[in-house]
């Protein structure tokens, strides 16, 4: 009699019955977390054999100054010699316990979700995901984006920077073995692993995934062809405005043509209180278009009002990229300066009173659990800014024929005013417990960003005042660094960044550091790969990522700058140390 070759539900399905290991269960009954009558008892593998599983591998810890856990309730743990428990009986050796896997999809939603993805409708999934009903895929990618945070004890002795590869490496295979190629779910899932990719520094893998996205959007007819379900309808405009996004940064920082357009016509995400308290057994009327317009529910929140910053992000990123290709005059840069400058200023005037930066609405949205989001608007616009307004610290203040550029002062003005804020709204956010800003490595590399900003105040600037507070704000950048620096490798790359950056302000202590080309816009745009010294024979190294580049220390990166700009500043008569 020959073999049994898919298990009883497949066969009843009538679908291929997909076995990863020998002896284990089918990946269809493992994502339901259903007994699989092929599966015998020697597919179970405990934590001792993990060796070709697929599994974490368990190892000592390192014995590395970067683990100083300093945030209640997300740190690992990192006990040297804690044992490890073993897994739970005819679990999926892919998946971690139940309980732990249920904890890291919680801690997905409360750090990650709605602050850098927009996929999921947090009620909805968690309930299908405890019912088994969701795909493989999408819970181990979230399980591969937060384990770095959990401290459960499952991950007891593994760096929170191993803990992805496998999971990771997982949900890959899961994505690519899925039975339907275009749906849905496929494209949470490759928006999912995406970001997962950027954060493992596979900058590959990433633009593929991107790529996906982009093409499931397309193929799917989003945000035209919509479901009639309310929730599902507003999952899926989240989703199309979430990949148009991701488009909008990708294409920008890798400069090629975007593929996504979005007309006025398409609907906004709804208001993020409103759609997190959305549930199925609500009327369907409830949520009709007629309402949701009466309401203006479309047009008051926080994601819908970002919606026009990304846009400004592409054009700014893409405009300095022509600056360093001295493709434009200085009257054509100027004029787009102020086009791009109006827009800007456009959105804040427009900004609702209850969206503004002020610190009645900052409490006001901590206590209603959205303090992380409203951060995320004001970093957005900061950074945006910072980016426009760069290339005049370089600027001379007289102009060739005698007077004064009052325009290019006050846009390195501006410029040292967005780097201030953008340092202080990310520090007054990370201070509060419940609130640190870990929803993305990229985060790191704003704070390099408004870092090289403050270091121009430190080297050039006269008054006291603004010297001892660029000083303060560069301190706690720095301490930010090394706290995101604990979860996120990419953010060791973005400190080698800064600490180039620093090592060309003492090998040419001009403004001439700060001038827009080529050399500057991989340190200000390209934050996923590594710059190499501004002054030696090559102005990048694009070969290089952060898994093949050498990451040198940063632990005493601070006092290497403070020494190192005290050094400079010793032949500059005009201004006082930094002491």
């Amino acid at each position: 009699m020959r073999p049994t070759s898919s298990c009883t539900l497949c066969r009843s399905r009538k679908k291929r019955c997909i076995v990863p290991q020998p002896g284990g269960s089918c990946t269809f009954c493992a994502g339901k977390r259903r007994k699989c009558d092929i599966a015998d008892d020697t597919g179970t593998l405990d934590r001792g054999s993990r060796a070709g599983s697929g599994l974490p591998p368990i190892h000592p810890l390192r014995q590395d100054p970067r683990i100083t856990p300093s945030v209640p309730g997300v740190v690992p743990t990192t006990t040297p010699g804690a044992s490890s428990t073993t897994s739970t009986p005819g679990l999926d050796p892919r998946f971690p316990p139940a309980s732990v896997c249920n904890e890291l999809v919680d801690l997905y939603f409360d750090l990650i979700h709605e602050k850098q993805l927009i996929l999921f409708h947090r009620h909805t999934f968690i309930t299908s995901q405890r019912a088994g009903e969701t795909s493989d895929f999408i819970v181990l990618g979230m399980i591969a984006l937060v384990a770095r945070f959990s401290s459960n004890p499952y991950f007891d002795n593994i760096h929170p920077w191993d803990r992805a590869s496998a999971w990771f490496k997982a949900a890959m295979q899961a994505f690519n073995a899925r039975s339907e190629l275009i749906n849905l779910e496929s494209l949470q899932g490759s928006i999912l692993l995406s970001f997962v990719a950027l954060a493992e520094g596979d900058s590959a893998q990433e633009a593929l995934l991107a790529s996906q996205a982009i093409c499931m959007v397309r193929m799917l007819r989003l945000p035209v062809n919509l479901s009639s379900d309310p929730i599902q309808r507003e999952v899926e405009i989240r989703i199309f405005w979430e990949t148009w996004m991701m488009e909008s940064w990708h294409a920008a920082r890798a400069q090629i043509p975007r593929q996504l357009s979005a007309s006025p016509a398409f609907k906004r995400p709804l208001e993020e209180e409103t759609y997190q308290n959305m549930r199925a057994s609500h009327p369907p009327d409830q949520y009709s278009e007629a309402n949701i317009d009466a309401l203006g529910l479309r047009k008051c929140g926080l994601w819908s009002s970002m919606l026009v910053l990304s846009d400004i992000h592409g054009q700014v990123m893409r405009f300095n990229d022509e600056v360093a290709q001295n493709s434009m005059s200085d009257i054509e840069i100027r004029q787009r300066v102020r086009a791009i400058s109006e827009q800007l200023d456009m959105w804040l005037r427009r900004l609702p009173s209850h969206l503004q930066d002020t610190p009645e609405n900052r409490e006001r949205y901590a206590r209603r659990g959205l303090g992380r989001e409203f951060a995320v608007q004001q970093l957005v616009y900061h950074h945006q800014s910072q980016l426009l307004y760069y290339q005049f610290l370089s600027k001379k203040p007289e102009l060739p024929g005698g007077g004064t550029d009052h325009e290019a002062a006050v846009y390195a003005a501006r410029c040292k005013t967005h780097a201030i804020a953008l340092s202080q709204v990310m520090w007054d956010t990370n201070s509060v417990p419940g609130m640190e800003c870990l929803w993305s490595p990229v985060n790191g590399h704003l704070l390099v960003v408004s870092s090289s900003v403050l270091l121009y105040t430190l080297l050039f600037d006269t008054d006291s005042e603004s010297i001892s507070r660029a000083k303060k704000l560069l301190e706690q950048n720095f301490i930010m660094l090394l706290d995101f620096k604990k979860y996120w490798s990419l953010v060791e790359l973005s400190m080698t960044r800064l600490r180039a950056f620093h090592r060309a302000c003492q090998m040419n202590s001009t403004e001439e550091n700060f001038d827009m080309d080529r050399w500057m816009i991989y340190f200000l745009n390209r934050y996923d790969t590594p710059v190499s010294e501004r002054y030696s024979d090559g102005v990048y190294e694009p070969s290089l990522d952060i898994q093949s580049a050498h990451i040198a220390p940063t632990t005493d990166l601070w006092l290497e700058l403070s020494e190192g700009i005290s050094t400079i500043r010793a032949g500059n008569p005009s201004g006082p140390f930094l002491n």
